[in-house]
């Protein structure tokens, strides 16, 4: 009994000297600890799967010719938005300031190492949607077109506020 003791402490002995020299440890630790409990299970089954994907990866690179490599953007949280917007975020002067922030971003879109994700990532989100909602977005590229056509010096855009999406 008293040995057994002894090996329990010289373990927790070892582990905390491994987490004081190894700083990457120490940080995974960390973050582990403040997780929300819900979510660990979660978080160490992704990690075990990603771990043994790259183990067999390395095993076999040499001779599949193709290798993984870690992704410094990873996400392990996928982003929901099953509540309704609030109205307040819907106001003109926000939806102005949002649009404005995307189509000034919009050029790195086109660039060669990027536009074809943009595509298939674009044609992935509206097989997502039902066809009334792929209807309301073809509507409101329209008249987004034409309002780009209306800034720079083109027919004026009637405002279709309250018109449904066709």
């Amino acid at each position: 009994m008293l040995r057994q003791l002894a090996d329990v402490i010289e373990t927790a002995v070892q582990l905390a000297e491994s987490l004081v020299v190894d700083p990457i440890l120490r940080r995974l630790f960390e973050a582990f600890r403040v997780m929300p409990l819900e979510d660990r299970g979660a978080i160490v089954t992704a990690i075990e799967r990603e771990v043994q994907a790259r183990r067999l990866s390395r095993a076999t690179e040499d001779a599949t010719g193709q290798a993984m490599h870690p992704n410094p953007h990873a996400r392990l949280y996928l982003r929901s938005h099953q509540q309704a917007m609030p109205r307040s975020m819907l106001e003109r002067d926000e939806l102005m300031l949002a649009m404005l922030s995307g189509m000034r971003a919009s050029p790195i879109l086109l660039m060669p190492e990027i536009h074809a994700s943009w595509l298939d990532g674009t044609r992935e989100a509206l097989e997502h949607l039902d066809a009334a909602t792929r209807r309301t977005v073809a509507q409101l590229m329209r008249e987004a077109l034409a309002l780009v056509d209306e800034a720079d010096g083109g027919p004026a855009v009637e405002d279709n506020s309250t018109a449904r999406a066709s």
